[in-house]
């Protein structure tokens, strides 16, 4: 079985806290920013999924 509907929304606002911190500290272009970014796409990705269903 999967994560949960409150697991899922505490990683996706943990992983928005840390895109924008590590985006402070080194603009928006750093591959790290951008990783963490794309971890949050794949987050909410998940997220829109678990709605529709």
């Amino acid at each position: 079985m999967g994560i949960g509907l409150n697991t899922l929304l505490s990683k996706i606002e943990k992983t928005r806290s840390e895109m924008v911190e590590l985006a402070h500290l080194y603009g928006y272009s750093n591959p790290n920013v951008v990783q963490c970014s794309q971890k949050l796409d794949s987050l909410l990705n998940v997220y829109y999924n678990f709605q529709e269903h």
